[in-house]
Parts: structure tokens; C-alpha cells; sequence
């Protein structure tokens, strides 16, 4: 939650809330949201990436506290001992002293008023003990009163989760960097990212080595036990270790807390609360009352809803509505093909609750921004004070803040922003998610000199389509340990290329990557540039675009995209 964090149904998969829990971030965070109750509110507790802990209101998505813990992201997940005190460990600079990383225990914060406007912030006085600790990704697992914590020197070290002592520490490896422990049936199950899987049987004093494996692959993910099973993934192979068949008998499942009754309502919830269509589709929604602690009172269809009619928030810095209505309790777009975005307000027995969406259309599409008016200004104090730009389209995802439309050379383009180093790379999707069988061809250029370039790209498929400056080549890749393919590609900065690809998948499910590359204007070559087979393709995906400006040094352009249908290869 470095941004905004998200909740959804598990059942669905539909969104129910967005929150901003922090501030700015100055980093990425993986820590995993922790669930905990708090004042008879269902709560989350998690780390975030502008180095806060925070505590949100998991069914609203309310922030309520943070504590300022690190100055830069905390990506360990944290615990919770005796429902009164969280546990967190970072390895970033500290607040308060020179030292790197640390490990705390803080006082659980109060839950604001009903009508705050912002989260407690907590002082430093809910601090109840510190340990000088160091971590990057691996947390730490809670047995009783022990806290087991694996440093990034590779120590397995034993803390009292009460007065924070050291009880005792163990040398494992000589660094770790992701992996978790896991505690289970008195024993520990430490994975260390050289490979070795140690079991270990924990006391007071030590612990005592049961068994040393030595696996395929680096130690990244956690262990897991189920079934009477252990599983452990390294970046080669995924192990399994215990009883064949079916043991239930071994889980031990805890019995779900039901929480207390719900009160008189007083928040309007609208499930989804974000969503995508194409023209002409529809979605139905469902509307949830909650009280003040985010308990459900009841749930309806919307069309039980009072009144619903579109909404520009204020502080909205591009004034737009999404082309829908809301039609028998299902919101349903326009069937005009053009891209929108906006908000709705609904209202039901004086409670107001909002929904936000986007309408995209599929194939085909084209965009060249010129129907934009370059219309804002950096402020003073950007590193562009004084440029002029229009916002990027508002229904693409992940493109504000890391695009701007500009003047180019008499044309209007979409730019990388340079302003701010977190978004030297930006993954932006530009169409709905479960499109296929397309082509997706764009205009490219990136700055740069002889010593550095930028990159840039499509995206087709889940497939990124790379211009690689530095390299000079093009890269086809998709999670590059299991597919990165390339060809050398000669191409000079300040030159516009035309970029293609198209994906197609057989009826067995292999499938092949093409794409090819040539100067912006002169014909198009016949052959493709790069042919990659992969046997297990992927089936759909959104189109996208890619950029990379390493260290925000120099921008990348993107003109002219165009999505059509394939046609036979």
C-alpha cells in the first residue's frame, strides 16, 4: 500500500474499496495486510512503501492510525501479539538515528472519531521496545510469546515478543533476502535464499538443526503446510515433503471469529466500487449499508437506490463523466464507441455512497492525441516549471503521472514523465483485459546519447514488446525467468520507429510472439523482425504501453497507436 491499497471480494474478485492509508510513498512495499480486530472494528494492519505502519478499516477501507517508521518503504509483514501490540521489522534509514533497519513493537492506536478527515498519527510515545534488527522482505513468524526473525546477515534470531529481548541468535547463511519461516507442529521451517531448507526444533536457549536440505534453486517464497504437507517453491523447482493422500485430520482450522452485531447504518457501500466496460456492456450492482464500525447491516439491489446521477469530485483535476446509466440495477454503458471515465453518487434513506468506471473500447482502436488541448501548466517548483500539457486519457490504467501529452515536433504525443524517480517505469494498459488475437503497433522514439538510452514498448497479451536502448536490441519477455527472448536491433536515439506485434495462440495452447521494428515513414518491412514460439501462451490480455527512463534521465514518446484484429499470419 506504498499507493493506494485496494479490498475485494474473494468470492468475486470485485473491488469494494481504495485507500491511501500513508503518505507519498518513497518506495514499494510487499507487506502483506495482517486482519485483527480493534475496538469492535475488523481491521488490516501492513506496512507501506513512504515507510508507515498503518491500521485500515478492512471492510471500508477507512484509514484510522499510522506510525512513521522508516524513511523509506517497510516491506516486511507484520504481527500482532496479545491484540494489543504490532511488530514490525525494516531495513531503511531510520528516523531517529544513523543506524540501518530495526525491529519494533508499538502500542495499538486509538479509532478516530467518526467525522475525522484524517488518520491518528501516533507519536513516538507508543514505541514499547526496539531491537537493532535489519530486513528487506523476510518477516518474521510469532510462536506464543517468540518472535522468529531471520536477519538480511543470515541469522535466525529468537525474540520475547513482550519485552523484546533477544533470547538467542543462530547462524544460518551469510545473507537472506525474501524468504519467511514458517512454525508448525513445534518445528521451524527456514528457507534461506542460497538454497538450504533448515528444520529446526526451537527452546528458549537455541535451536537445535532436526535437518539441512540442500535444493535446486534459490530460497525466495515462504513454505507452506497443508494436508499434512510442507511446500516449498525456489526458483527452479516446487517441492512437496509428507504424507501422500489425504490426511484432514492434521488441520487444525480456528474457529472464524464472528465479531460483534452490526449497529444502525450509517456509510453507503456500491459493489463493485470500480469497474471497466466496453460500450454497450453492463455490470449489476449491489449496495451495502454499514455502521460506524464497517459492520454490514444489509444489502440491496440498485434498484433500491433513492437517486443515482453522475459526480465530479472537486479536487477532480480532469472534469469527466463515464458514458452510463444506471438501467435495472445494472450500470450500462453508451453504446458510442468512445473512451470515458467518471463517477456516480448514489443515495439510499439519506446515506450517499459512489462508484467510479471506465468505459474502453476493443478493436479496433487508434489514438494520436491530437484531439487533446495542451492546456496545463507545471507549477513552480517542478522540474518542468512552465511546460505545457494535457493529461493522458483518463480511462487508461497507470498512466497519470507517468504520461503527459506534448507538443512534439508539431504533433501532439504522449511523454514519460520525468519528475519523479518511482516512476522511471511505467506499465500503462490502454484496453480491456481479456482481449486476444490482436495486433498492436505504435510510433516510438526515446532521448538519450551514446551512453545512455531509455526503453520503450507495447505490451500485446501480456507480452512486453521492448525497445532496449542500451542493449540495442528487441526483447520480447513475459516474467523474464520464464520467457526473455531477443535480436540484436540497431536504433539511435531521436528517431522515430514504428513498433508492431501480434500474438497468436493455437487450439493446443502454444502460441507465437511476433513483432518487428523499422524507421517511422519508410515501408514496412515483410518479414517480422522476432518469432517466439511459447508452449504454454498466454490467451488474453490488455494492450499496453511501456517506458523506461532509468533514473528519469531521458523521456520516451509514443505516437499513433493502432489495435486490430489479426488477420491470417
Amino acid at each position: 500500500m506504498a499507493r493506494p491499497g485496494t479490498g475485494s471480494l474473494p468470492k468475486t474478485g470485485e473491488l469494494v474499496w481504495s485507500s491511501t492509508p500513508g503518505t507519498p510513498p518513497k518506495d514499494s512495499s510487499f507487506s502483506s495486510p495482517v486482519l485483527g480486530w480493534l475496538d469492535g472494528h475488523r481491521v488490516l494492519y501492513a506496512g507501506t512503501g513512504c515507510g508507515n505502519l498503518v491500521c485500515v478499516e478492512a471492510r471500508t477501507g477507512q484509514p484510522l492510525w499510522r506510525f512513521h517508521l522508516s524513511l523509506a518503504g517497510v516491506n516486511s509483514s507484520v504481527l500482532i501479539h496479545d491484540n494489543n501490540k504490532l511488530i514490525a521489522i525494516h531495513e531503511g534509514e531510520n528516523l531517529d538515528a544513523s543506524e540501518v533497519g530495526r525491529m519494533v513493537a508499538i502500542k495499538l492506536g486509538p479509532v478516530p472519531p467518526a467525522d475525522a478527515k484524517e488518520p491518528v498519527v501516533l507519536d513516538h510515545s507508543y514505541e514499547l521496545w526496539r531491537q537493532p534488527l535489519a530486513m528487506f522482505t523476510s518477516s518474521p513468524v510469532l510462536a506464543g510469546d517468540w518472535i522468529f526473525q531471520v536477519t538480511r546477515t543470515g541469522e535466525l534470531v529468537c525474540l520475547d515478543a513482550n519485552s523484546g529481548e533477544i533470547l538467542w541468535l543462530k547462524k544460518l547463511a551469510n545473507s537472506q533476502l525474501h524468504a519467511s519461516p514458517l512454525f508448525a507442529e513445534g518445528r521451524l521451517y527456514v528457507p534461506m535464499e542460497n538454497g538450504t531448507l533448515y528444520i529446526l526444533k526451537p527452546s528458549a536457549t537455541g535451536a537445535e538443526i532436526l535437518d539441512e536440505e540442500k535444493l535446486e534453486g534459490d530460497c525466495l517464497g515462504a513454505p507452506t503446510a497443508w494436508n499434512g504437507k510442507l511446500y516449498l517453491h525456489t526458483k527452479s523447482k516446487l517441492y512437496c515433503w509428507g504424507k501422500p493422500g489425504n490426511n484432514p485430520g492434521l488441520a487444525h482450522w480456528p474457529k472464524p471469529d464472528a465479531g460483534p452485531a452490526p449497529g444502525k447504518a450509517t456509510t453507503l457501500q456500491l459493489i463493485p466500487s470500480d469497474l471497466l466496460l466496453a460500450p454497450g456492456d453492463e455490470h449489476a450492482l449491489r449496495v451495502r449499508q454499514l455502521d460506524s464500525k464497517g459492520l454490514t447491516v444489509n444489502t440491496t439491489g440498485a434498484d433500491q437506490l433513492d437517486a443515482f446521477e453522475p459526480f465530479i469530485p472537486p479536487t477532480a483535476k480532469v472534469k469527466s463523466k463515464m458514458n452510463a446509466s444506471l438501467q435495472h440495477g445494472a450500470l450500462r454503458a453508451d453504446k458510442e464507441v468512445v473512451p470515458s471515465a467518471g463517477a456516480f453518487k448514489a443515495t439510499q434513506d439519506g446515506l450517499t455512497g459512489f462508484v467510479r468506471g471506465r468505459v474502453l473500447p476493443s478493436v479496433p482502436f487508434t489514438e494520436d492525441f491530437e484531439s487533446f488541448e495542451i492546456v496545463e501548466t507545471q507549477p513552480e517548483g517542478h522540474i518542468e516549471a512552465g511546460a505545457r500539457f494535457a493529461y493522458p486519457p483518463l480511462p487508461w490504467i497507470g498512466a497519470r503521472f507517468k504520461w503527459e501529452i506534448r507538443e512534439q515536433d508539431g504533433n501532439k504525443v504522449l511523454r514519460k514523465t520525468l519528475d519523479n524517480v518511482l516512476f522511471q517505469r511505467a506499465i500503462t494498459f490502454i484496453g480491456p483485459d481479456n482481449l486476444s488475437a490482436y495486433t498492436i503497433e505504435a510510433d516510438v522514439m526515446t532521448e538519450g546519447n551514446r551512453r545512455t538510452k531509455s526503453n520503450v514498448g507495447v505490451i500485446n497479451q501480456r507480452y512486453f514488446i521492448t525497445l532496449v536502448g542500451n542493449a540495442q536490441i528487441l526483447e520480447v519477455s513475459s516474467n523474464h525467468d520464464r520467457l526473455k527472448v531477443s535480436v540484436p536491433f540497431r536504433w539511435k536515439e531521436n528517431v522515430w520507429y514504428t513498433l508492431k506485434s501480434r500474438v497468436d495462440v493455437a487450439p493446443d495452447g502454444s502460441g507465437m510472439i511476433r513483432a518487428k521494428a523499422w524507421p517511422t515513414g519508410e515501408p514496412e518491412p515483410d518479414a517480422w523482425t522476432i518469432e517466439v514460439p511459447h508452449r504454454a501462451a498466454n490467451r488474453q490480455g490488455a494492450p499496453g504501453l511501456f517506458g523506461f527512463s532509468p533514473q528519469s534521465l531521458f523521456p520516451v514518446y509514443v505516437d499513433n497507436v493502432r489495435i486490430t484484429a489479426n488477420d491470417q499470419p
